[in-house]
């Protein structure tokens, strides 16, 4: 409903201007004085708001009369009528509301964007209009109106918001009459509120209105808009209004009783609080005393840049309960950042009103996203906002003293309430995403909950999909159902279904999941496919098609327009005024005949069948399409008895087809979902006589409508017999009246029997059946219970297509340089459009990988996706990504592993340096993850720059970047993300449609060896030698003093690779070879595979096992994958024809990672499945699934660590494996997968890194290497042998030599020798500073420099014992040559206390702070992460306590240090080979990482303050 504007009384416009500055006036008298000390800017902008709120208020008073004019009894009570029917479709009438608010607003944003061209100048005002009403619709498709930028994350309440608004003013106004003795109708929305007093969220109508103001909303917002919106739903969407609600909306707006409630009740009010709130916030508390005291906090002594340290201390501290939501924060950053919170809190007072682009509204967004990825939860609010308060009041008494005697005195109290109320308007935005987090994490739980109990999954099944629904919604803010979820919610909705009377057959429907289809050509076939399932046999069957869900970034989602899959068309004589056709539809059949959608049939009956209409988000047009008549079954209208009925031609449809009703599972909405069940013959009935004449009916009938009384009912059960009848006689299913009765009543007693009380609504049930039916006694509860149906708004109406320009429409050109043509603005607005064809996804799979865990991961996401026929390669393979469009890839996944100082992997390296076009990869769905451990500074480093590499060339996130911490969880956090991406490129209904059309059936992928013809072999298995060329072992010589053999330290030195060269301070790649210990292990695994093999060649049984393995290891062949009768080469990380020994020796590794473990286990447990009596294996295949599954459960890779104690190799795990299948295996022998099925699970044997010990200055054409020898037992007793250490260990000097290459470092001496320099290696992390020392000690030597005093470089060296002092009389040497200052820590001596490098560095604190705070000084740390992480805590000890430091001040001081290349770490994984064994290291590491805030606790308690002050 437009309303009307009043131009014929200037008079009465004079008044109406007065009216509205009294509005203002009366504002002014209720707000605050805002006193002198008002900055001249809020005072402007203040202005410029109320000036924007006078002119709304005057538009307000012109179209709908002057303010406070009271409502009569008659208008409450014809307005709570009228809202009763609007609840009664509340779902749909606050879907048309909100959306037509959009709209409205985001035509006026359109109109005052457009500059007008010459084309646009000539053009006629209804095509410009047809213009704006097209853009504005893809404005708010695409949430770029001005409601869906300021709402936020609020956007999704917003129709529930707007709904509440509305219902408790509507009720305020008949507050006598909200009493109810059962049920009414109420508007359904969710809870809200933090508690402890901080309530957050909207309870009352004020609050509803602040929350509005809060968000950027203007008077123009809520002014004329909201109320021509709340009139045009009322009117257009509100079905079966009576007529005196039909003429109260037909008045003028200043005479109607729901144009002026609006305007006046809502309008009015909404304007009247936004002023209020911004002068609220113009007071002296918050434009004077807050700032001037958080100022005075800062600079206080005790404060001075500590209050985040004071804060979050006192948190922890006071809340232990949060230290779990802190666990992995970066404590440190926090701190600093909580201070800038505050600065934006109690600074920025003049924006805290958040204009949508103000900087307070981007900080404040920013904060909630990273409070959402802490998982903070929303009931920690209220004891932050507490303990901020707490941090604050001993500073209290000081300041409000200091004005006590002043103009502005202020209380403690009042300092309280402004600190309150600030914390309040920051925090409402801070936690809302992580409140709508919440509430659908809860609704999903409830639902997958219900699916569970409906499916009977274990407990097992329902933890696990729990698991994988919550990480979607925290990757992507939403989730999808699998197609059982989809049947089972589909079938629920139904059964909760209130108004239906016919739900019986609930558990009967037929739910076809097409979440997959977005072509719409599709969508129609499917449609089409519909029809035929539900009228097999014409034994109607119930049967629900659901297309995708509505998605997080959308606001209508796919939408069909045709309400039904057979309507009739109408038309409107224009002289007469009859209708031909079915009157319900004429509105409808006018528009799409008006916009040359349909041209409707000559000559035109009164069953002209409408088309099927659909809308899909990203396609301008609607698309249209009418089906063959074959497949839309027509009952022809005859009765029993009264042949002239039949003459009458009526006809109906056979199959009740909805398409507009909508579906929420679990917190996700359905848009588009064909149901059908079957018709219950009154609801023909009533249909025929309220949209045709039942005059003619009674006239065909024989019944005399003027002389007959109630010859309507009379008509009414005529009409029902022929209905019956007619369907009977075409043979398709219907129900009576009576009938459906009896099964509502049996329904309801399945459900008590099953213990659910039956939701009813009666007007719908009982009220329908009449009071001869069995449900008319029946007393029901109308009550909510999810999953639901939900009846959608007309979009069509919505939007406005059928609208003609209003009497006034001009588009005025604005010379200003922000406006644009109708056409550019289309541009910006609509994006490419989507392509919707059904297309296999085309998938690359790259990865970076320096241990091979990236690489794993990599081929096992290949494999689940296997149908698709994806790329996986490294990076390197693909740098440059001229890939995606040579080969159209749709997605890429990216696996990247982080080395060193947060450099990429080598197979990664080209592709960082090479550039990708711009715009490249638009289009292309990305998702990264990146692999590293938080026990290094740059953690996941490179998987962060790839991932800004590749967003800079246009992708789109499939899912934000995901960080994997090998310390704390990384094979869960692998695990999750490697079946979300699965999962969302390849849903489950797409998959089974993909393998469909390809032929596939459910034949499980096979893999065999090809073996070549047979060759002549060794007796021996010969050593691996590469054809690339090996380097010579020059030196291979014993460190460590003693005979244990479990501890080993060598100093190994190569020839340097020709064409080489390399710089102190580079690491050595050593390319390793498995042990022949551990190929024999493997090989007599297989030992019965490989003998077959070798006699089935020509070998001679008499042999022997032994002499067959070996020539069969000798052997080249090839993998063959036989999937679907397709047979391709398998997908392994090495190159075939090759020997199954070079393979084992050199291609791929042998120890199990968390990586590959999850694939292995699979594997065993199909091999198990095809072994009879299997139940012993089967039991211990469940064991180590178990621990896989606890692992990933608890999302902390305790019992992935428990599982590599036990089996650190494949081997290890084969062998166990084999023993468990002696006892079922006839001949005793054990039975394992054939090694065609191992060999591609493998991963690469990666290259080891070694620092280099030795100075390219002395020794240019050697490199010199210190290793220590992994020798470690597990807590299950399993020794472990370093692969690549045991091998280099095992080189004969002068004879044997391996496969090196240099590798460049960035860790570099500093050029100056006057730089002091600090040194820290424990272990073999002494190796680079001896290259160093090296260096250092030629170049003094070549200065010529006597007087070293003023030369600063301490060493730091930790080892065990004396015993493991590695190049201790070298060290020695070096400092009686003033080359350096040894300081040597012994953690395990006899003779010495227990000392770490991190106790030495503390030690010497006094001196080593003076240096760090040298703007020259450099500091450099080798050995494991763990003790370069203590010895980073022992500096910023060492800084606070001699520097006078806050913990923030030195932190930053050690990171401007690692910025200015003066902070150098070469760091490695735990250590396994010295301290502890491999398990108890790993945990100890991971429970560390895991209590990073008890840490920082702990460590922030130990410190004396009064010492650092």
């Amino acid at each position: 409903m437009t309303p009307h504007n009043n131009h014929d009384e200037e008079a009465k416009k004079d008044e109406q201007t007065s009216t509205a500055n009294k509005d203002i006036e009366s504002t002014e008298k209720l707000s605050p004085d805002i006193g002198i000390t008002m900055p001249p800017a809020l005072e402007e902008e203040i202005n410029d708001f109320r000036s924007e709120a006078e002119k709304e208020l005057v538009k307000l008073a012109e179209i709908y009369g002057p303010a406070g004019a009271k409502l009569s009894r008659v208008d409450a009570v014809t307005l709570m009528d009228g809202w009763n029917k609007v609840l009664a479709f509340q779902t749909m009438w606050k879907e048309a509301f909100f959306m037509r608010w959009r709209i409205l607003l985001a035509r006026e944003k359109v109109i005052c964007s457009y500059n007008h061209n010459d084309t646009d100048e000539n053009s006629k005002a209804s095509h410009k209009f047809e213009k704006v009403v097209k853009l504005a619709e893809k404005m708010v498709d695409k949430n770029q109106d001005p409601i869906a930028l300021c709402l936020g994350s609020r956007l999704s309440s917003g129709k529930d918001t707007m709904l509440a608004l509305f219902d408790q003013t509507i009720r305020d106004l008949c507050p006598h009459t909200q009493t109810v003795q059962r049920e009414a109708y109420r508007p359904t929305l969710e809870d809200g509120g933090a508690g402890l007093g901080f309530s957050l969220e909207c309870n009352t109508v004020e609050e509803i209105f602040r929350m509005l103001s809060r968000c950027g909303l203007r008077p123009k917002h809520v002014g004329t808009a909201l109320c021509e919106a709340f009139l045009w739903s009322l009117e257009s969407h509100t079905p079966y209004a009576l007529d005196d609600e039909k003429e109260d909306l037909e008045q003028r707006p200043d005479q109607g009783a729901f144009s002026r409630f609006v305007a006046d009740k809502v309008a009015r009010m909404a304007i009247k609080d936004m002023i209020n709130i911004r002068e609220d916030f113009a007071t002296p508390m918050f434009t004077f005393h807050l700032p001037t005291f958080w100022r005075q906090v800062k600079a206080h002594p005790k404060m001075k840049n500590r209050f985040g340290e004071k804060f979050y201390t006192n948190l922890l501290t006071d809340y232990p309960e949060l230290l779990d939501y802190f666990a992995r924060a970066d404590m440190d950053t926090l701190s600093s950042h909580i201070a800038l919170a505050i600065d934006l809190m109690l600074l920025r007072y003049s924006e805290v009103v958040a204009e949508v682009d103000s900087v307070f509204r981007k900080t404040v967004d920013h904060l909630a996203d990273m409070h959402r990825r802490l998982d903070i939860p929303t009931d920690a609010y209220p004891s932050i906002g507490l303990n901020a308060v707490k941090t604050l009041q001993p500073f209290f008494t000081e300041y409000v003293s200091s004005f006590e005697n002043t103009q502005r005195p202020v209380t403690a109290d009042e300092l309280t309430q402004g600190l309150v109320a600030s914390y309040m308007e920051v925090m409402w935005f801070v936690f809302h995403p992580m409140l709508k987090e919440e509430k659908l994490i809860a609704k999903a739980e409830a639902f997958i909950g219900q699916c569970a109990e409906e499916l009977r999954w274990p407990q097992s099944q329902l933890s696990k999909r729990l698991c994988q629904v919550k990480l979607e919604i925290n990757k992507t803010g939403t989730y999808s159902h699998t197609s059982d979820e989809i049947q089972v919610g589909a079938r629920l909705a139904w059964r909760n279904s209130a108004k239906c009377i016919g739900r019986i057959a609930w558990n009967t429907l037929e739910v076809r999941d097409r979440t997959h289809v977005n072509s719409p050509s599709a969508m129609m076939n499917e449609l089409i496919d519909h029809f035929m399932t539900a009228t097999a046999g014409t034994n109607i069957q119930s049967v629900m098609t659901v297309f995708r869900a509505l998605t997080p970034d959308e606001s209508w989602g796919p939408r069909f327009w045709t309400e039904q899959g057979v309507r009739y068309a109408a038309y409107k004589d224009e002289q007469t005024g009859e209708i031909l056709g079915d009157g319900a539809n004429l509105e409808f059949t006018e528009f799409i005949v008006k916009k040359g959608y349909w041209t409707p049939p000559e000559p035109r009956t009164q069953h002209d069948i409408l088309p099927c209409i659909f809308k899909m988000p990203g396609i301008d047009t609607p698309i249209v399409h009418e089906f063959d008549p074959k497949y839309l079954y027509e009952a022809q209208i005859e009765h029993p008895d009264y042949p002239d009925v039949a003459k009458l031609g009526h006809k109906w449809g056979t199959v009740p087809i909805i398409n507009t009703m909508a579906m929420n599972l679990g917190g996700i909405q359905y848009t588009a979902l064909p149901f059908n069940g079957w018709f219950c013959s009154i609801e023909i009935v009533r249909n025929l006589m309220e949209r045709y004449s039942p005059e003619k009916f009674a006239m065909a009938m024989g019944i005399d409508t003027k002389s007959t009384r109630m010859w309507k009912n009379q008509v009414q059960y005529e009409l029902d017999r022929a209905i019956c009848h007619s369907f009977d006689k075409s043979g398709f299913t219907i129900v009576d009246l009576e009938t459906v009765g009896e099964q509502f009543v049996t329904h309801c007693k399945r459900e008590k029997a099953n213990g659910r009380e039956c939701p009813g609504q009666w007007s719908w049930i009982g009220g329908l059946a009449g009071p001869t039916n069995v449900t008319w006694h029946k007393e029901m509860r109308d009550f909510l219970v999810t999953p639901q149906y939900e009846y959608c708004a007309q979009q069509w109406k919505v939007v406005g297509y059928d609208e003609e320009p209003p009497i006034d429409f001009e588009l005025k050109s604005r010379n200003t340089s922000s406006t644009t043509s109708l056409d550019t603005l289309s541009l910006a607005i609509n994006s490419d459009e989507d392509e919707f064809d059904i297309k296999i996804p085309r998938v690359l799979i790259a990865y970076g990988s320096e241990t091979g865990t990236a690489e794993a991961a990599a081929g096992r996401l290949g494999r689940s996706l296997r149908i698709c026929r994806p790329i996986v390669c490294s990076l390197n393979d693909v740098a440059g990504m001229d890939v995606v469009t040579k080969k159209a890839i749709t997605h890429v996944l990216v696996l990247c592993s982080t080395f060193g100082s947060g450099e990429a992997p080598s197979n990664a390296t080209d592709f960082m340096k090479t550039d990708i076009p711009l715009r490249l990869l638009v289009g292309t769905k990305v998702a990264v993850l990146g692999l590293g451990s938080s026990m290094y500074p740059d953690f996941a480093r490179a998987g962060i720059n790839v991932a800004n590499k590749l967003n800079q060339a246009g992708a789109v996130e499939l899912i934000p970047l995901t960080k994997a911490d090998e310390a704390v969880d990384s094979p869960a956090v692998i695990s999750g993300w490697l079946e979300l991406t699965k999962n969302l490129i390849l849903p489950e209904s797409l998959e089974t449609q993909i393998e469909a059309s390809l032929g596939f059936g459910n034949e499980p992928v096979e893999y065999k060896l090809k073996w070549s013809e047979a060759t002549e072999a060794k007796e021996i298995v010969p050593r691996f030698s590469w054809p690339t060329g090996e380097s010579i072992c020059r030196v291979n010589e014993e460190l460590i003093i003693g005979n244990d053999p479990t501890r080993s330290t060598r100093r190994i030195v190569f020839d340097v690779p020709p064409d080489s060269s390399y710089i102190t301070g580079d690491h050595l790649s050593v390319q390793p070879l498995n042990s022949f210990d551990m190929i024999k292990r493997f090989a007599m695994v297989f030992e019965e595979e490989l003998t077959n093999a070798a006699i089935a060649a020509g070998r001679d049984e008499s042999d022997g096992t032994d002499k067959l393995v070996t020539w069969q290891l000798q052997q080249t062949f090839e993998v063959d994958c036989l999937d679907n009768g397709q047979v391709y080469p398998a997908q392994t990380c090495f190159s075939t024809p090759s020997t199954l020994a070079d393979i084992l020796q050199a291609n791929v590794t042998l120890s199990l990672s968390s990586a590959s473990v999850n694939d292995m286990v699979m594997l065993l447990k199909e091999h198990t499945s095809m072994m009879e009596n299997n139940a012993k294996v089967a039991d211990f295949v469940g064991s180590l699934e178990k621990l896989i599954g606890e692992g990933e459960k608890h999302n902390d890779g305790g019992s992935m660590e428990s599982f590599l104690s036990l089996y650190p190799t494949l081997v290890d795990l084969l062998e166990a494996y084999k023993r468990s299948t002696k006892s079922v295996d006839e001949r005793g022998v054990g039975s394992v997968p054939s090694i065609a099925y191992v060999l591609p699970i493998l991963p690469r044997l990666q290259p080891r890194l070694y620092s280099i010990s030795s100075s390219n200055v002395s020794s240019p054409r050697h490199v010199e290497i210190t290793v220590g020898v992994v020798h470690a037992t597990t807590d299950d007793g399993v020794v472990i042998k370093g692969v690549c250490s045991n091998y280099i260990a095992g080189l004969s000097p002068g004879t044997d030599g391996a496969h090196v290459s240099i590798h460049q470092s960035s860790f570099r001496a500093p050029r100056n020798l006057e730089s002091p320099v600090i040194l820290v290696g424990a272990g073999t992390g002494l190796a680079p500073m001896m290259g160093f020392v090296q260096d250092r000690a030629i170049a003094l030597k070549k200065e010529g420099n006597t007087d070293l005093d003023g030369l600063e470089c301490h060493l730091f060296f930790g080892c065990r014992s004396e015993e493991e002092a590695i190049y201790k009389q070298k060290l020695d040497e070096y400092e009686r040559s003033d080359v350096l200052k040894l300081h040597l820590a012994l953690s395990r001596s006899k003779v010495q206390p227990k000392m770490y490098v991190q106790d030495a560095v503390e030690r010497c604190g006094e001196h080593l702070a003076s240096l760090l705070i040298d703007e020259d000084c450099h500091y450099y740390v080798c050995g494991d992460a763990r003790m370069g992480d203590e010895c980073y805590e022992a500096f910023v000890n060492v800084l606070r306590k001699f520097c006078k430091m806050s913990r923030i001040q030195a932190v930053n001081h050690l990171k401007r240090m690692r910025v200015e290349e003066r902070w150098q770490y070469d760091l490695w994984g735990v250590s396994t080979a010295m301290d502890e064994s491999y398990a108890a290291s790993k945990e100890l590491t991971r429970k560390k990482r895991a209590s990073r805030a008890m840490n920082w606790l702990n460590r922030m308690n130990s410190v004396n303050e009064e010492e650092i002050m």
